[in-house]
C-alpha cells in the first residue's frame, strides 16, 4: 500500500541537476558534460516534471533575465541536494533547453551570454512581454523557428559588432525585424 502512495511522488521527478538564484530569478540547470574537450557544461532547463506545464508549482522568472556564461552548483537546492556537498565545479552554460522558459510571460528583457550555442524548441514560447534581447554570442546560437513563439518579432535585438549579417541570415533570428550591432 505504501508503494502505491509513493508512486505518484516518484513519477514527478524533476529534470534538473541544480538551481541557482541569479538576480531576482531562480534558474535551473541540467548537466550535459562533466569534462572532456569543452569542459563541464550545462543547459538551462525548466524545473517542473512536465514539458506541458514546465513551471507548474514554481515561481516563474520575471523582469530582466540574464543567463550567466558560467555557473557553480548550489547543491542545497538541486534534485540530489546535499547541503554538505561543496561542489566548486564551474560549468559553462552552452544551451537553453526546449520549453525552458515557455509561458514565463513576465520576462521583459533577455540577455544571452557569448557561450550559448543553441536555444531549443519553444524555449521562450509565450514570453509575450519580452521587449528587448541582447545576444553576446559572436556566432548566432542555433534556434528553432519556434524558439521565440508569441514573442513580438519587432523588438530590438542587439548583437555583437560585425555579426549583423550572420544573425540576419540565421534560422529563427532572421524573423526579427530590428537586429542591430552594439
Amino acid at each position: 500500500m505504501l508503494i502505491l502512495l509513493l508512486l505518484p511522488v516518484c513519477l514527478m521527478a524533476q529534470d534538473y541537476d541544480f538551481a541557482k538564484k541569479i538576480g531576482g530569478n531562480t534558474l535551473y540547470f541540467y548537466i550535459t558534460s562533466t569534462g572532456g574537450k569543452n569542459g563541464p557544461t550545462v543547459e538551462v532547463t525548466y524545473p517542473g516534471s512536465s514539458e506541458d506545464a514546465p513551471w507548474k508549482g514554481f515561481h516563474k522568472p520575471s523582469g530582466q533575465l540574464s543567463i550567466p556564461d558560467v555557473v557553480t552548483p548550489d547543491r542545497s537546492r538541486g534534485r540530489d541536494s546535499d547541503p554538505e556537498d561543496d561542489d566548486t565545479t564551474v560549468y559553462t552554460v552552452t544551451a537553453i533547453r526546449y520549453s525552458a522558459f515557455a509561458g514565463c510571460d513576465r520576462i521583459t528583457r533577455l540577455t544571452l551570454p557569448a557561450t550559448i550555442k543553441e536555444i531549443g524548441e519553444s524555449a521562450f514560447a509565450g514570453c509575450k512581454r519580452i521587449e528587448y534581447i541582447v545576444s553576446q554570442a559572436p556566432e548566432p546560437p542555433k534556434l528553432d523557428e519556434s524558439s521565440f513563439d508569441q514573442v513580438d518579432l519587432d523588438i530590438p535585438v542587439r548583437v555583437p559588432m560585425a555579426t549583423y549579417e550572420a544573425y540576419h541570415q540565421a534560422v529563427g533570428w532572421r524573423q526579427f525585424s530590428e537586429i542591430t550591432e552594439y
